[in-house]
Formats: C-alpha cells, structure tokens, sequence
C-alpha cells in the first residue's frame, strides 16, 4: 500500500520534471543580428522596419539588432561587414543586392539572410558563402515598360538616370530596346557619383515628357533633385519603389518595400531555429503595386494625356493594388 502512495506521489513529480527538461531544450537564445543598409533612403527603412518587426513578433526569443548605415561609402560598408564578423554575430542582413555580395566575400561562415539582393537560386550557388539565403525583388522591368505604355499611349520620350552598377546596366538596356517596340525613345543619363546629378539633370532633353529612375541606391538617394527637375518642366517623375513617392516622385511600379522586411523575417526565423539559409530557397516578390503621391493623385498638370486616371485604368487592367503614399520629410 505504501509502495502505492509513493509512486502516486512520484508520478506527477516525475512528469514535471520532464516536462520542465523538455521546455529547457526548447528556450530560444537571445541573438544578435547584424543589419547593414548602403545608403540612408526612405525605401531602406522600410525594409528594415518591416523585418525587425516581423522577426521580434514571430521569435520568442530576445533580439539585438545591430544597425548600421554605410553612408553610400564601400569602405564604410566594409568596415561594418566586417565588424559583424569579429563580433561573431548570430546573423548577418545585408541590404541590396551590392552589399549582399561583399557580405558574401567577407562574411563566409556566418549566416546571411540578404534583403532585395537581386539574385536568383543558381547564382546564389556560386557565392563563398553557403550558408546564405535572399528575398529577391527585382521589378521587371519589361513589366514596367509595357504598365508605362499601356497608361500613356501617347509617351515618345522617356529619361532614364541612372548609375554604373553591374545589375542596373542590363536593366537599363532592356528597357531601351523594349521602348522601340512601343515607340518611345529612351534617353540614358548615368551619372558616375551623387554629386553629378544636378548636372547630369539639367541635361534632359527639352522634349523628354518623363524621368524614370530603377530601383538604383544612389540616383534614390538623390531624387530630391529629380522631383525639383521635374517640377521645373512639368513633366512626370516615374519611380520603382514606394519609398520614391514618398519622396516625391508621381508614380512608381514595384513591390512593398515593408513586405520585402517582412518576407525576409520569415526566412531569419527558420535560420534561428537551425536551418541552413543555404536549404531556405530564395523567395521571389511577385506582387506589384502601383504606388501614387497624393499631389499627382489631385493634380491637373498632367491631365488628359498623363493624370491619375490613366494610371488608375492601367492597374485596373494589370490587376494591381494602388496606394497613395504620403509624402515624408528625407
């Protein structure tokens, strides 16, 4: 009888014991996660917003998050990259595509999580680092030629600025040889540095009825320029990201940069949990959206030929989503 009592009272003691080394075994560690952006943009810190917010709600664990800007500097960038490596951080996030590549060439063992680094499963093969994964966002460019057309027929000439970086020369490329196929003429400015893009703007040819910037850093970096050139000749500023419009451009077709945070959260939960980023297969944003300012929503400039309503008809036809974007202070 006594024997009884005493695994009666042994049983349940023995239990939460178990239970007790179970959930020790479970405790998420707390980590540190080294985020470097390259240059201070409005689209940068959505990105990064959307992924801390993301993680810190879906990781039960604490977060330190090291954040860092590169000031638009390749050595300052470097320096960065390479801290969070003599720190040993848990995670490394790089954002873009440029500043995911140096992360990969210094950063070998550590994990990576790339945001908006515009490269796909094949070519993330060949990189030093295997233990890398990304959210590719790259805006299609033949997609935004032909949403451009479609909204205004009635566009012959277009300026494209842009800067010499090797992903934006072919896109640059292809959109000069798919705006033939709709009868338009694209004049490519490049500028080599930000300081020459007041110069290089002033260069726009008297009869270009829109500028149109790629999701190229440093010509974002500098559109405050742009949205004054613009406004000067009353002719359209057309964007790639969201952050742009806030900025003050007309118009822009791409992804939410927010999501791009939020998609890339996503992939660093499976990493803290023991995944390998080298198994996490890179996830592609397919979701445009046509993002809108609300001065150009309202205004009369560009009516009949080049107003909202134009764009407004496009995205009804192509089946995205548009947002009017309030302006913020850069």
């Amino acid at each position: 009888m006594k024997k009884h009592l005493v695994l009666l009272v042994l049983l349940p003691l023995l239990a939460i014991a178990s239970a007790c080394q179970a959930n020790a075994k479970t405790q998420y560690k707390t980590v540190t996660i080294g985020i470097v952006a390259p240059v201070a943009i409005p689209a940068m810190t959505e990105i990064i917003d959307g992924f801390k917010e993301e993680l810190t709600s879906l990781y039960p664990g604490k977060i330190h998050f090291l954040v860092a800007n590169a000031q638009g500097d390749i050595n300052i960038q470097r320096s960065i990259l390479q801290q969070f490596k003599a720190k040993n951080v848990d995670m490394v996030v790089p954002v873009g595509t440029a500043t995911a590549q140096m992360a990969d060439a210094l950063n070998t063992t550590q994990p990576i999580v790339a945001l908006a680094a515009e490269f796909t499963s094949a070519k993330r093969a060949t990189f030093r680092n295997k233990n890398i994964t990304n959210i590719l966002d790259e805006v299609d460019v033949a997609k935004q030629l032909k949403f451009i057309h479609s909204a205004f027929p009635k566009l012959k000439k277009m300026t494209l600025i842009y800067s010499p970086n090797d992903h934006i020369f072919p896109q640059v490329k292809q959109a000069s040889a798919l705006a033939k196929g709709y009868g338009m003429t694209i004049q490519a400015l490049m500028i080599q540095g930000l300081p020459q893009l007041y110069t290089v703007s002033k260069q726009i040819d008297a009869d270009s009825q829109a500028i149109f910037i790629l999701k190229d850093e440093l010509v974002v970096s500098g559109i405050n320029t742009l949205v004054k050139q613009a406004a000067q000749r009353k002719i359209l500023l057309i964007a790639s990201d969201d952050g742009s419009v806030k900025s003050g451009a007309d118009f822009a077709v791409g992804v939410s940069e927010r999501l791009i945070g939020v998609g890339g959260a996503k992939l660093a939960l499976q990493v803290l949990e023991g995944k390998s980023a080298g198994d996490i297969p890179v996830k592609v944003m397919t979701q445009y959206h046509v993002y809108v300012s609300p001065a150009y929503e309202t205004s009369k400039t560009f009516a009949p030929d080049f107003g909202f309503n134009k764009v407004k008809a496009s995205a009804q036809q192509f089946s995205y989503p548009v947002e009017t974007l309030a302006p913020v202070s850069n």
